[in-house]
Parts: C-alpha cells; sequence; structure tokens
C-alpha cells in the first residue's frame, strides 16, 4: 500500500499494510447485514531539518456496521448501505536529528456512514466491481510534544472520511471468488502538525492513503432446516421452469432472471428442500465442450437463485452437455430450445 499526506508546509510519503474483513448475512429478499473492520500501519520519510518530521509513524483501525439492499438484474448489481463508523487514528513523531525531542496524537470519531457497492459481469466468470462510501464523525483529538517551544492538544470537532476503490473479480470456482483492485481514501482531520514536529500546534490536516489490494470471498448459503414436514403441493402450483440461453452463452437475460425469481419464490412458498438445476447445450460443438458449457450454465442460475435468497446448500447442479435435446436434431444444429438449464423443486 502506498500513501500520501498533506501537512500544512510540509509534504511527504510513506508505505506500509493493511488489513481489511468483513462478515455478512443476507436474509430472505433484498437485504442483509454486514460487519467489518481494517487496520492499516505507516511510517512516512524524513524531512529537511532538525524539528521537521523525521520518523512519523501512523496507525489506523475502524470497525463498520452496515445496514445493505441489494438490487440485481441481468450481468449487473448495485448494493447501497447506510451504517455508523467507529475509528482510531494515532501518530507518534521522533526527530533524528535531535531524537530528544518527539511528540505524538491520539484522535477518534464514530457517526453514520453510506455509500454504494455495484458489479458488472463482464464474462461468464469475471466481473467488474467498485464502491464509494462517506463517514461523518464526531471526533476528539488529545496529543502533546516535546519540541520547543512545547505544547498540548485537547480539541472537539466534526471529521469526516470518504473513500472509492475500483477493480476485478474473478469466479475461481462456485461462490468463491478472488479480486484485485485499486483503492483510494481521504481521512479529513486526522493529523495535527503537533505530532509532526515544528514547534508545536499549526492547525489540521489530512491523510490521503492509497493503492493496490487483493481481496478473497466466499460466500455460503444458510443451511437447510433439520427434516421439516413436507408439505403436500400446492394443487396448480409449478414444480418445474426452464431457462434458456443465447447460443455459446451462460449468461443469463432478463428473461431467464424473471423465471429463476418466479422459480424461487415457488420454492420458498411450498416448503421446497431440494432444487435440481440441470444444464443442456445444443448440438453444435464438441462434447468436451458443451458438458463445460452445460454446468457453467447451471452454475449461472444456482448463483441467481442464491441471489435471491436461496440457500446454497439446498441446490443440486449438474451438466448433461448434449446428451439429452429437448428437440432431437443432428449433430452440429444449433437448436435454441436445447440452450437451457431446467430448474425442479423436490
Amino acid at each position: 500500500m502506498s500513501e500520501a499526506s498533506t501537512i500544512p508546509g510540509k509534504a511527504g510519503r510513506g508505505d506500509g499494510w493493511g488489513i481489511d474483513g468483513k462478515l455478512g448475512y443476507r436474509f430472505d429478499g433484498a437485504y442483509d447485514l454486514a460487519l467489518g473492520g481494517r487496520y492499516f500501519d505507516r511510517s512516512k520519510g524524513k524531512g529537511a531539518g532538525v524539528f521537521d518530521w523525521h520518523g512519523t509513524k501512523n496507525t489506523y483501525w475502524n470497525i463498520d456496521a452496515e445496514v445493505g439492499y441489494n438490487i440485481t438484474g441481468p450481468g449487473y448489481g448495485v448494493r447501497p448501505f447506510i451504517g455508523i463508523r467507529y475509528q482510531q487514528w494515532r501518530a507518534s513523531f521522533a526527530d533524528s536529528v535531535a531524537p530528544v525531542f518527539g511528540g505524538g496524537e491520539y484522535s477518534w470519531g464514530v457517526g453514520p456512514r453510506i455509500g454504494v457497492d455495484a458489479s458488472l459481469r463482464l464474462t461468464d466468470i469475471v466481473s467488474l466491481f467498485g464502491g464509494i462510501d462517506t463517514a461523518f464523525l464526531y471526533g476528539k483529538t488529545k496529543g502533546k510534544t516535546s519540541v520547543p517551544p512545547g505544547g498540548s492538544l485537547n480539541s472537539e470537532r466534526l471529521i469526516w472520511d470518504i473513500g472509492g476503490r475500483i477493480g476485478i473479480d474473478v469466479e475461481l470456482a462456485p461462490l468463491w471468488h478472488l479480486g484485485v483492485g485499486y483503492k483510494v481514501e481521504w481521512f479529513d482531520g486526522v493529523n495535527h502538525a503537533l505530532s509532526q514536529g515544528g514547534g508545536g500546534p499549526k492547525g489540521r490536516s489530512g491523510e490521503l492513503v492509497h493503492g493496490p489490494f487483493v481481496r478473497l470471498a466466499y460466500n455460503w448459503g444458510a443451511p437447510p432446516p433439520g427434516a421439516p414436514a413436507v408439505a403436500p403441493p400446492v394443487p396448480g402450483a409449478t414444480r418445474s421452469f426452464i431457462v434458456f440461453f443465447d447460443f455459446d452463452k451462460s449468461n443469463l437475460t432478463p428473461t431467464a432472471v424473471q423465471t429463476i425469481k418466479q422459480a424461487s419464490d415457488q420454492a420458498k412458498s411450498g416448503r421446497t428442500t431440494r432444487i435440481d438445476v440441470t444444464g443442456h447445450t445444443d448440438r453444435a460443438g464438441t462434447d468436451a465442450y458443451n458438458m463445460a458449457l452445460s454446468l457453467r450454465r447451471a452454475n449461472a442460475v444456482k448463483n441467481e437463485l442464491v441471489r435471491t435468497g436461496i440457500p446454497a446448500t439446498q441446490i443440486a447442479v449438474v451438466g448433461r452437455g448434449e446428451s439429452q435435446p429437448l428437440v432431437p436434431t443432428a449433430d452440429g444444429v444449433r437448436e435454441p430450445q436445447n440452450r437451457r438449464v431446467e430448474i425442479v423443486l423436490n
């Protein structure tokens, strides 16, 4: 992670490392809850002279709690969220030329946070993702310095943070995702000249933090309830659905998404204990290629069912390739009715 800071009358750069984590739970439907946090540690370089900001070190951590609302469509997803943040920022200063002089400060803040995350599917397994968020915090800063003429600090004020990120996500396996990207964040008012050297309070400054990141994500469904009594099928209720695909594609069309939602709604209302998702292809292409394509189609339907609130553990995925055509054809024929995934509720 590379970082840059802005201090009244001075400027510096430094490197460090950071780690983030988030755990979330999505309810049936569109809402979710998430709890996350992060920590980073960095040190700046050396200044130009005595009483300049030699060896300044910053550490930061926060905890975020948020509620999100998931909006999904064919190939995209948008998640606005609102929550609360608590953060702490510490800075220490030690002059490398005159080590008897030094200082430090401690800042904290708490307040509301809002933002939005979004993703856009580029291929069957690759997506572009990004997001932006901001927090408005009530904060307090304390500090002191031994740099002549000395000084101390104890003040309260409103501060704010803003950050953005963009990256590429690759689905390594069903529900496993690896992402790489770049993030930029601004922390307003977390530094004070008191902790940067220079002989005493000279005003506040913010901190700009930016750099590349790597993330690993796994989505899992809640375990199915233990052996519930199976209700008899509702008279006239549909227990099977068919989703069709374009030639040589496994991405979902708007009609496919609507069909999957109907299947999901029926599964939730009919006490379904297992959903069979079976992928098929037409007879254009080799047997091996079509087998892999049928699995990609089935997994695309499974992932959409999971996004609608169906537990992943309740879904069984099978690929049949071109072996079970809905409309019998000669080899090599591109029959639209055979490019399908069948959803059966049990």
